[in-house]
């Protein structure tokens, strides 16, 4: 089956460089398969690895500059040098099912200057047999456990009352009373008034997130627990993404893409800066606002929340890059926006720096 796929795939190379100068397609790279299926694995048995196998089917060399993958679970090796035309390469992925069961399914991207191939890996996880000390690892004190110590939320939808759970245990050998507080005024935290040893109930969190031009972005949230009357030793911190209340299904919504949304700077000495640029583009039938804009330390843009962009326009933006005085060569940092697109209301635009 790999030897036909390589036929066809060199024909369509040896097509693409004939004398008829068909335009380059969107992406230079053609792979076999999108999507990687390790089938059934137990937990238990630890790490597994497969390939994707591509060709760079335009007429130029290609440099991957990062493949980054959905989850910490993932990762990959991939060439680090420029990929010549018509030369076929190995991707090779490795999924960790750790503290994962059922059907699972990951995203990898590969990113180039112009383009971002999107491939998938899946997995069917049998999990390992676990006691509570393993389903509840993350301690946070006096006998109470939770799954985790720090959680998601997502998007909290502005004028919207928006709940979700978060599990605590019991690891002690009595009933405990419980209390809950939260450092934001938005953001209701209601608790399980006892919990008896051994047992594990919910703790509800609900964010109310009043309409308001400066109740967009990122919170960062900490809530406290209180065991008998005595403040638990570590905090859960939650975070969410505020946005507007908006209609998934309007077909007339604004659609938000970006090119390039990894941008990489080469070569700049520490604490110098340069200038890059990106483009929003609106594909949509509707005005595309910008919401908010957040942009790291050493990121500076004049992009503004307030910025429309009508249907089928796009706006470009400058950026100006200083490379941190940090001993490490390579740091990434990001320029976050939120807009009105109800599909894809956030946006992290990727920045590397590499210095001299």
């Amino acid at each position: 089956m790999r030897r036909l796929w390589l036929f066809a795939i060199l024909s369509a190379v040896l097509s693409f460089h004939s004398p008829d100068l068909r335009a380059e397609p969107e992406s230079p790279f053609a792979f076999q398969e999108t999507t990687l299926d390790f089938g059934k694995i137990k937990e238990a048995d630890g790490p597994v690895s497969g390939s994707f196998y591509f060709v760079n089917r335009s007429s130029r060399p290609v440099q991957i500059d990062l493949v980054t993958t959905s989850c910490g679970c993932t990762t990959a090796d991939y060439p680090t040098r420029p990929v010549q035309p018509g030369e076929i390469c190995e991707l090779v992925v490795r999924f960790n099912p750790a503290n994962m069961s059922g059907k699972v399914y990951r995203d990898v991207t590969v990113i180039t200057r112009g383009s971002e191939d999107r491939l998938v890996i899946t997995a069917d996880v049998e999990p390992a047999p676990i006691g509570p000390e393993q389903m509840y690892p993350g301690v946070v004190g006096q006998g109470i456990r939770s799954r985790d110590l720090s959680y998601r939320f997502g998007y909290a939808a502005q004028g919207r009352s928006q709940s979700q759970s978060i599990t605590i245990y019991n690891s002690g050998d009595k009933t405990v009373l419980l209390k809950a507080e939260s450092s934001n005024p938005n953001l209701t935290v209601k608790c399980p008034y006892s919990l008896k040893p051994g047992a594990a109930d919910a703790v509800t969190v609900t964010y109310d997130i009043p309409v308001g031009a400066s109740n967009y972005g990122v919170t960062d949230d900490i809530i406290t627990l209180y065991v008998d009357g005595v403040k638990a030793e570590r905090p859960i911190r939650l975070s969410a993404i505020m946005v507007d209340d908006l209609d998934r299904n309007d077909k007339d919504a604004p659609s938000m893409r970006v090119d390039p949304s990894y941008i990489t700077v080469k070569d700049i000495r520490k604490g110098k800066t340069v200038r890059r640029q990106f483009t929003i583009f609106n594909d949509g039938r509707k005005d595309l606002v910008i919401r908010h804009v957040k942009a790291s330390a050493n990121i500076s843009t004049p992009l503004k929340a307030g910025t429309s962009i009508p249907a089928g326009r796009s706006v470009t933006v400058d950026v100006k890059v200083t490379a941190p005085r940090v001993t490490t060569s390579q740091v990434q940092e990001s320029v976050y926006i939120i807009t009105n697109d109800p599909l894809r209301p956030q946006k992290e635009i990727v920045i590397r720096t590499i210095t001299k």
